[in-house]
């Protein structure tokens, strides 16, 4: 069996959040996606934040939900964290939360695509 192309972009640009929840753009629709792997990349970090990352999907691109099993390890400083999922509605995208107290956390999130 050979190896098939693998889709990546990032989906989220590396800049400094404080808190609040953040999405990127969607990336794929699923007649590409099959599994999805998120990769998160934190470079600094302030306060005491924390950051969680996950995956969610949408069959219009307006309406989204939470992919189950997607969600990686919490970081509070810099670091990184991976999860992967399988997708099956048209459209997906990355979220995260930024929370603590007075926090400040510079991340960006990469997703790569195994097509169907």
């Amino acid at each position: 069996m050979g190896l098939r192309s693998v889709f990546g972009d990032v989906a989220l640009p590396s800049a400094a959040r404080g808190a609040g929840t953040y999405t990127g753009s969607p990336v794929a629709n699923a007649g590409m996606a099959a599994d999805v792997l998120l990769s998160v990349h934190c470079t600094a970090s302030s306060g005491t934040p924390t950051l969680n990352c996950s995956l969610e999907e949408s069959n219009d691109g307006n309406s989204w939900t939470a992919v189950p099993g997607s969600g990686t390890a919490q970081l509070t400083g810099a670091g990184n964290a991976m999860a992967s999922a399988a997708v099956t509605k048209n459209y997906v995208r990355p979220t995260s939360t930024v929370a603590g107290t007075t926090p400040s956390v510079t991340y960006r999130i990469a997703l790569l695509i195994v097509p169907e």
